[in-house]
């Protein structure tokens, strides 16, 4: 049965404000300038240089070790949590020991790096000297860089001229590894502490030895388990030790309390289990951030369903007399800090991304493992903490399903209101439950899914290696663009096949035939070189930490998650650009085919010529006149579904064995800004080079001219499901619609019929056009203005131009 909800909690959950220290908090995050520290980098070379010769597994962890041991440390005013990668209220920490030479601007003489699209850093000379140092050190011998080299010995250059058409991505040095952008294994962390971990490493090492079995290399994980376990612990000793001091150093009473109730916290966690809801959500502090600091580029700090194991801690805590405000602002600190956790990314992820956090992911509500709702008092807290907030990040994902009560569903509204942007979004927990037993598995496990990133569901119990290896999305519109061009893609690289000049082609079927030819070629050898990075990978780089507590079966196998097992791990794919291409091949179809009003070739010359002049744009005003999808016309409509079914065949098709097969989730970020980098003009009346359609079900910007009911009917005559675990659709609403306690019911009881009817996902950005054009003349007075970009929330001036506009002209809608 579902929990009875104390309605009163819930009232006085709504009368709660930000603490004061979560104000000050805030107020001086929002005046912290970007900064880059090198601290972490001084300490990787120490180390690397000290242990060379030792086994792989062994340094790695020694690595993390001593980071963990000398990485500077500080203590807040405000910290109601402590423990932070830099000194920092905000700040960068770098991973040039992961992905070698990544960092853009490193050997500039003006001391400048990007750390954004739009935004450069100053970095001190003696910083500098330190990262250009661990480039010395590490450059030619990371992961990234000896993937490439395999990659170059198979194919040549056509794996980097694939990646600079934006044809696939991500690009290696983006440094995502299986389960580095997933959740760590947040129960059985509380539960144990990490005492109980090392002391089953060391069951294991005795029981090893005992029956003398002979994979040296098991020991070696064990081994360096404990190594990065133990560190952690000390680290948090060292908060303890500094919490201790600046009481003795303290005049201010309470504040002297404040930091003495710290050093006993982090005495006692992440070694021990926690025993209340400070103490764990400090160990989660503790354990993140040893995480982060093994691999800071992809710093996903990712809660899970937080509302579920840390409701125990939170519930036994009011009962026990604890201030719910009190509670609340432990809360709102950790959601706070890890929603501004930055880190420095490759260009190419700056295109791909828009953005330098990492896309943590907190989701409430949802279905248990008896098939009914669990929502609970923490899960309406959660929400209301980031009403209060009004960060970009963390995601909030309402995991919603037909017994989704209403009083969660207003909160979620409301928290919209407060946020705007897209916070929280919607995925339909029915869907991606019943994708996971579809392929095979069991519901009580599939029930414990977790978001990913934006959007993607993940299953905390096995290693999600979505994005490593190189492999996430592969761009259908660059496809198409081949398949027009005889296999030649915007750089004039012969990377696809040779299907024909398509102005031979004398029907429509054989023109979309070659389209798939172009796509299982690209597709199959983009995943057979995934395969091989699987395999080259674990020879340059380990992540015991992440082994240890991101996935409990590594415990028992004894190896490195790097290494992966068919039984624990899951690969995954998004197939981009369908309904780009879906319109595209609607409006050849309708131009050349049928209606004969232009022959092929006068179409591809306007397209090549980004329809210039005036002729150029009278043929783009027929494209943009054909059939769209999103209007509810059977035929547009058609057109997605027989691509979307053709392409997840081809995927499946692909023979990943021992593995599973890749499942397909059509997620958004800010892909379509950079898959449209690599497409010319298409037949649908995009100019060349502009973005692609935003998430995976949107419909072409400002083309949905029949209004959001026809949308959405739309996207469920499509049914993704079939395909896809999830389906990013995001729509645009005037403020208008939630000025009254009635409008937000209209809006709860739309979101409700859509995804009743099988729609996956979907999230609103409600903001007025105006406004958003306002924003870009004026950023300065626009800092705190959020929206949804793709499958993220952004601060709308920090965007690029282009991604700006693609949200400026989105279809505006009214209920």
């Amino acid at each position: 049965m579902s929990r009875t909800v104390d309605f009163s909690l819930l009232e006085r959950i709504d009368k709660l404000d930000l603490s004061a220290k979560n104000k000050e908090w805030l107020k001086a995050v929002k005046a912290a300038p970007w900064k880059i520290y090198a601290d972490r980098e001084r300490w990787t070379v120490k180390s690397w240089r000290e242990t060379e010769g030792e086994d792989l597994q062994i340094r790695r962890a020694k690595l993390l070790k001593c980071i963990l041991d000398n990485i500077e440390i500080k203590i807040h005013p405000f910290d109601e949590i402590v423990g932070r990668p830099t000194p920092g209220v905000i700040g960068c920490p770098t991973a040039i020991d992961v992905c070698g030479d990544y960092i853009p601007g490193l050997w500039e003489d003006d001391g400048e790096i990007e750390a954004t699209l739009s935004a450069n850093v100053k970095i001190d000379r003696e910083s500098l000297e330190i990262l250009r140092e661990s480039v010395r050190c590490f450059r030619g011998k990371t992961a990234p860089e000896m993937t490439y080299k395999a990659w170059h010995e198979l194919v040549g250059s056509w794996a980097r001229d694939l990646e600079a058409a934006k044809l696939k991505d991500p690009t290696l040095d983006s440094a995502i590894t299986a389960q580095s952008t997933s959740v760590l294994c947040w129960p059985k962390i509380l539960k144990l502490g990490l005492r109980g971990f090392i002391n089953e490493c060391q069951q294991k090492i005795d029981e090893f030895l005992a029956s003398g079995q002979t994979d040296i290399n098991k020991v070696y994980f064990w081994k360096s388990a404990i190594i990065v376990l133990e560190a952690v612990i000390a680290h948090a000793h060292r908060y303890a030790a500094l919490a201790r001091k600046m009481a003795a150093e303290e005049t201010d009473i309470k504040q002297k309390e404040h930091l003495l109730k710290i050093a006993e916290v982090c005495e006692y966690v992440p070694e021990y289990p926690a025993r209340n809801f400070h103490e764990a959500l400090q160990s989660m502090a503790f354990c993140n951030l040893a995480k982060l600091l093994e691999n800071p580029i992809q710093n996903y700090c990712h809660w899970g369903r937080a509302d579920q194991y840390l409701y125990p801690y939170f519930i036994n805590d009011l009962k026990n007399g604890i201030p719910l405000e009190k509670l609340a602002s432990q809360l709102s600190d950790l959601i706070g800090r890890w929603g501004t956790q930055t880190f420095i990314s490759s260009s190419s992820q700056k295109e791909s991304h828009q953005i330098n956090f990492g896309i943590n992911n907190i989701m409430v509500g949802g279905l248990n493992k008896d098939k009914e709702d669990s929502s609970n008092e923490l899960s309406y807290l959660i929400l209301h903490v980031i009403s209060l907030l009004k960060l970009s990040s963390p995601t909030v994902t309402v995991r919603w399903h037909k017994k989704t009560p209403h009083w969660l569903m207003r909160k979620a509204i409301r928290t919209n209101m407060a946020t705007r942007g897209g916070i929280p979004l919607f995925e339909n927990d029915e869907v991606v439950i019943s994708s996971f037993v579809r392929d095979g598995i069991p519901f009580a496990e599939a029930v414990e899914w977790c978001g990913l990133g934006c959007v993607y569901p993940c299953l905390p119990t096995r290693a999600e290696h979505y994005g490593a290896e190189g492999i996430a999305a592969i761009n259908l519109a660059g496809i198409l663009h081949l398949t027009l061009h005889n296999g030649i893609d915007v750089n004039g690289k012969q990377v696809g096949l040779k299907t024909g000049d398509p102005r031979n082609f004398k029907t429509f079927e054989e023109l979309y035939q070659a389209f798939l030819e172009q796509y299982k070629h690209i597709c199959h050898k983009v995943l057979w070189l995934g395969g091989v990075a699987r395999v080259v990978q674990p020879n340059y780089l380990r992540l015991p930490l992440l082994s240890i507590l991101g996935i409990e079966a590594s415990m028992e196998l004894g190896q490195d998650l790097l290494f992966p097992h068919p039984d624990y791990s899951m690969y995954g794919i998004s197939d981009r650009a369908i309904i780009d291409v879906a319109d595209s091949l609607t409006a050849i179809k309708k131009i050349v085919y049928e209606n004969k009003i232009l022959t092929l070739d006068e179409l591809l010359q306007a397209l090549d010529s980004n329809f210039a002049g005036k002729r150029g744009e009278e043929i783009r005003q027929i494209c943009l006149s054909q059939p769209k999808y999103g209007n509810d016309i059977p035929e547009a409509d058609a057109m997605v579904k027989r691509i979307s079914r053709d392409s997840a065949s081809i995927i499946h098709a692909y023979d990943n064995s021992p593995f599973r097969r890749f499942m397909i989730a059509r997620e958004g970020l800010a892909w379509h800004y950079f898959g449209g980098l690599g497409v010319g003009a298409l037949p649908n009346g995009r100019k060349a080079f502009e973005p692609l359609n935003d998430g995976s079900l949107s419909p072409m910007r400002g083309m949905d001219k029949n209004g959001p009911t026809a949308v959405l009917r739309s996207a469920c005559n499509v049914n993704f499901n079939e395909e896809s675990y999830v389906s990013v659709l995001n729509q645009k609403f005037s403020t208008s619609i939630l000025r009254s306690e009635e409008s937000i019911d209209k809006l709860i009881a739309y979101t409700n019929a859509y995804l009743s009817n099988g729609g996956s996902h979907i999230q609103y950005n409600i903001m007025d056009t105006e406004e958003l054009k306002e924003a870009k003349k004026h950023p300065e007075k626009y800092q705190d203005l959020i929206v949804r970009v793709g499958g993220f929330s952004a601060y709308f001036v920090q965007l690029s131009p282009s991604i700006q506009d693609d949200i400026i002209y989105r279809s505006e809608f009214s209920l």
